[in-house]
């Protein structure tokens, strides 16, 4: 009986450390798109003034986070302190589409460049949702949990025989 308890008891440490990997490695996200604070927020579009904005973001540390302008991509690395950033050529006024990149995850908008092109009702209206900067603890309460449960249970059985 001791053996199979030893045995999920390893099971779950390999999927604990399995899924812990998974959550760190969401710890991806755009913070700044030039002097606009986005704060990690996903919207479908953002407007910007200067044609040259600098794209500020968080990503695992020495991890590549891929950055493509109208199809044209581009990469950098994360540094030491999971941080990352990218000043992107001129760009045109007008609409410009963006896709950012890392680990699987993907942030994708629209960027609206020029004073003149921003529609100030949209911006004040936009609805957005916040990714969290760092993973989420729910797998790990279920496996805390899981794993507890089992032992009692083992307990129980033990008592029993």
């Amino acid at each position: 009986m001791k053996k199979n308890l030893l045995v999920v008891f390893v099971l779950f440490a390999l999927l604990f450390n399995f899924v812990k990997a998974d959550v760190q490695a969401s710890g991806f996200n755009i913070k700044s798109i030039g002097s606009v604070n986005t704060s990690g927020q996903q919207l479908s579009h953002w407007w910007y003034t200067n044609s040259s904005p600098t794209f500020v973001g968080e990503a695992p540390a020495g991890s590549s986070v891929s950055i493509s302008i109208d199809g044209t991509e581009t990469s950098v690395t994360a540094d030491g302190s999971n941080s990352w950033n990218y000043t992107s050529g001129s760009l045109s006024d007008g609409d410009h589409t963006i896709i950012v990149s890392n680990n699987g995850s993907e942030v994708n908008f629209t960027l609206t460049i020029g004073s003149a092109n921003v529609n100030w009702d949209a911006v004040n209206s936009g609805s957005s949702e916040t990714l969290p900067t760092v993973g989420i603890i729910i797998p790990t309460i279920l496996l805390s949990s899981t794993g507890v449960g089992l032992m009692f249970g083992a307990k129980k059985l033990a008592k029993k025989k």
